[in-house]
């Protein structure tokens, strides 16, 4: 489909409306060239044979059958669409008979005027010339040649044919040429925006190619690159005055914990106080659940933090995970399904896949009503892993679904949440870190489906596509949840 709005689209678009407009200029040029050359061709011709009769038939130029003689004789006027009349003092002693073509006809061609030597006249189709001669006795002759211009019209009318037909094919021959240079000449931009598209923070310190060309593209690239260079001075501040100061709280947060819990073991509280320490309790864990997820969305996106994997089976992990989640499901009264699917084994940090599981399941359980389910689904396709987390909860508002894995972004609802808001985030920088991605499909009092897909492991490290069995219990671990 053609992008109408494309630089390709105008540049070729720009090119061949100048293109158009210099061959149009270039058509009306030649034609009207070719219309003055043959105009004074013929004006050439039959003034010259105006000169040649004259030369011919002045010596027997009283001898009228004798002048016919040798006009039919040189010039053949009939046959050659001509026209001649030769004038003795006013009366006619010869003229040509009707041209083969029927371009004129001879008989009505009217008297030149007295006033007439020297001058061409258009006469329908015929172009004729008029020249007077001294005869040798005294008398004057006047001699008039013509000539039909059917043929010169001809030619002109195929010229124009040939310049209306052609110029739309030069013009599709030049489109198309033109399409392919600006293609190649924008190949160095193709190349920018790959590269651009492929930097993430995962690999931060990837720049934009540069071809050496020294135009104003490879300065665009330069520009572009210094531009990443500041930003990406600009994210690692960021991300390192997050972790720097999520870092620091953690130790008073711990001391403040510690010490409200002292305060109120083993201690004959009055109730006002004991439920006040008791709020500021769950605020300080709380604010300790933030700090954790800060700590760890820093983590995740430093490129060192990426070590070494193994591989990973996505359906045991998922089925380990559901047994575990199994009792916080039960309590809002949801079933939890799954995992469905095939063993799918993936390269990643076991701990932080079992992360994303986690947080999704927990999301979808909080979210979903009483007598709701969620189901677990683990597939693979085209060299990817898909870790699918479907739940008939209430959904999420299509305004709401740019900016759910956004950091500290809340969807609004009734259902009492009291998270941070980085659960997600969490979740997406994982995925980015493994080199995956999450998508999001949700309609309001229907449901809501995340699904995680991950590049499966390597050949050497596959497993059987048969599913794992999942009659034995898993040993429970402790779940942290998605704040």
């Amino acid at each position: 489909m053609i992008n109408w709005r494309s630089i390709t689209f105008r540049l070729v678009a720009l090119y061949c409306g100048l293109l158009l407009l210099l061959g149009a200029s270039f058509s009306l040029f030649t034609v009207l060239g070719f219309e003055r050359y043959s105009r004074a061709t013929i004006e050439a011709n039959i003034s010259a044979r105006d000169a040649e009769a004259w030369d011919i038939v002045r010596p027997v130029i009283g001898n009228p059958t004798q002048v016919s003689e040798l006009m039919e004789q040189r010039f053949s006027p009939s046959a050659q669409d001509r026209f001649f009349r030769i004038t003795r003092n006013g009366a006619v002693i010869y003229r040509s008979g009707q041209p083969v073509d029927g371009s004129f006809d001879a008989n009505a061609v009217p008297v030149p005027p007295p006033d007439s030597s020297g001058v061409t006249r258009d006469l329908g189709r015929l172009v004729l010339y008029t020249n007077q001669f001294r005869a040798p006795d005294g008398t004057t002759v006047a001699i008039e040649s013509g000539q039909s211009d059917v043929f010169a019209l001809g030619m002109e009318v195929s010229l124009v044919t040939s310049l209306v037909i052609g110029l739309p094919v030069l013009l599709l021959l030049a489109a198309m040429g033109g399409y392919v240079l600006i293609r190649r000449a924008l190949a160095p931009v193709e190349s920018m925006i790959k590269a651009a598209e492929a930097i993430s923070f995962s690999n931060p310190g990837n720049r934009l190619p540069l071809m050496g060309s020294g135009d104003r593209v490879e300065a665009l690239g330069l520009a572009l690159n210094r531009m990443l260079d500041r930003l990406d001075t600009a994210y690692q501040h960021a991300n390192r005055f997050s972790s720097d100061a999520a870092h620091e709280l953690r130790t008073p947060l711990a001391i403040i914990q510690g010490e409200l819990e002292s305060a109120v073991l083993g201690r004959d509280l009055p109730a006002e106080a004991d439920s006040a320490i008791g709020t500021v309790l769950e605020e300080v864990s709380r604010l300790s659940k933030i700090v954790d997820n800060l700590l760890k969305l820093s983590r995740m996106d430093r490129p060192s933090a990426h070590g070494a994997w193994a591989s990973v089976d996505l359906f045991d992990l998922a089925g380990e995970t559901i047994d575990q989640m199994q009792l916080l499901a039960g309590e809002k009264q949801v079933v939890l399904k799954g995992p469905t699917g095939v063993g799918t084994l993936v390269s990643g940090d076991r701990d932080r896949l079992k992360q994303i599981l986690v947080n999704l399941l927990d999301n979808a359980i909080k979210y979903t009503l009483p007598g709701g389910q969620v189901v677990v689904d683990v597939n693979a396709a085209g060299g990817q892993a898909r870790l699918s987390v479907i739940d008939t909860g209430i959904g999420i508002a299509p305004e709401s679904l740019d900016y759910i894995f956004d950091r500290f972004y809340r969807v609004s609802t009734n259902r009492g949440d009291s998270g941070a808001g980085l659960g997600l985030a969490i979740v997406k920088s994982i995925c980015h870190a493994h080199g995956g991605n999450i998508q999001v499909r949700s309609s309001l009092g229907a449901g809501t489906t995340f699904s995680v897909t991950l590049p499966l492991a390597s050949t050497g490290s596959a497993v059987s596509p048969e599913p794992a069995s999942r009659g034995e219990i898993q040993p429970r671990e402790p779940v942290e949840s998605a704040a």
